[in-house]
């Protein structure tokens, strides 16, 4: 790995975990919907993926799994987290990769947003032994709240950034 690759990689694990510390700072912003949250460091993994690729994004999400988990004191958070955000960037990746510019930025982090709330449901019952899915119409929601704030940042941030400016 070269120091370049690195540095990138680095840099983009530094703004998602400082958007990931800041926004778990607060309280959930939707009242109906428990822990929802809009996923901030999410916009900078998918512009990794878009800028950096899908290896180099893979290490940025890993590395704030862990690295949020661990800062921010709660590492059982990681049986939530990492199963969702691999479940949601393999979704992200495969419709990037297979139908881009078919379908929008915002279209693609919509559905990223609906399966990595799915699946920490689905996560949450397993681990509690308890059907929790009752929720899922209102994660939904806010899925749908995250889906197009997530979408909407990453492609500003692609849009807005001047033509190889992250290299």
């Amino acid at each position: 790995m070269t120091t370049k690759r690195l540095t990138r990689i680095a840099l983009f694990t530094a703004i998602a975990l400082i958007a990931f510390l800041i926004e778990a700072a607060f309280p959930p912003l939707f009242t109906f919907a428990p822990g929802a949250k809009l996923g901030l460091a999410n916009a900078v993994v998918f512009t990794a993926l878009i800028l950096l690729g899908y290896g180099d994004a893979l290490i940025v999400l890993l590395s704030k799994c862990f690295l949020g988990a661990l800062f921010s004191g709660n590492i059982a958070s990681l049986m939530y987290s990492l199963p969702a955000g691999l479940a949601a960037f393999a979704v992200t990746a495969a419709l990037y990769c297979l139908l881009f510019p078919h379908i929008s930025i915002m279209s693609i982090s919509l559905l990223s947003a609906v399966v990595f709330n799915a699946v920490q449901l689905g996560v949450a019952s397993l681990i509690t032994g308890v059907n929790i899915m009752g929720v899922l119409p209102l994660m939904l929601i806010a899925s749908v709240a995250a889906g197009v704030v997530v979408g909407l940042a990453t492609w500003l941030t692609v849009r807005l950034l001047p033509p190889k400016s992250y290299l």
